[in-house]
């Protein structure tokens, strides 16, 4: 892990001249790497690259940042270099969860692991309706839910292809 004094270091070599690679070399760190903090402090100056607490983010604000990359079509390192992220893989990483988990952020309270289940001896029919109204209840919720998300989703495109015109 680079310490700020590195961070500093390389940005005034390569600013120098001195080429990436035998930055690489001397730092031990990847290329890429390299580009994105050059980039990164040209964008922001050395502040950005002083050592802070570790950052808390609202959903709300990565919704933000993900809807760039997927509706108005911004590349993952450009977000991230203006939005000052130390690495791009922080936003990758919110790309991938938000994709993965059906377009949304929210972390479902459901345990990874199942736990044992008592089952009764018998299932009377009062029981079994009750089950079958409260699927009905829950599937319910879950429709209109996700019919207001495909709603929000329509007009966020719809204002992002409005805003490109």
């Amino acid at each position: 892990m680079l310490t700020y004094e590195n961070k500093v270091e390389i940005y005034t070599r390569r600013k120098t001249g001195e080429t990436i690679n035998s930055i690489s070399s001397r730092f031990k760190v990847h290329k890429s790497d390299i580009k994105y903090l050059i980039r990164l402090i040209d964008y922001h100056g050395l502040e950005i690259v002083k050592p802070t607490k570790r950052k808390i983010y609202l959903d709300e604000f990565k919704e933000q940042a993900i809807n760039r990359i997927l509706v108005d079509g911004d590349s993952i390192k450009s977000v991230a270099i203006e939005l000052g992220f130390s690495s791009d893989s922080i936003l990758s990483n919110w790309v991938k969860y938000y994709l993965k988990n059906g377009n949304t952020l929210k972390k479902d309270n459901k345990r990874s692991f199942s736990m044992k289940k008592t089952i009764k001896a018998t299932n009377t029919p009062k029981s079994i309706e009750k089950n079958v109204k409260e699927e009905n209840l829950y599937l319910k919720e879950e429709i209109l839910y996700l019919k207001a998300e495909n709603e929000y989703l329509k007009k966020l495109k719809a204002l992002a292809q409005n805003s490109k015109k």
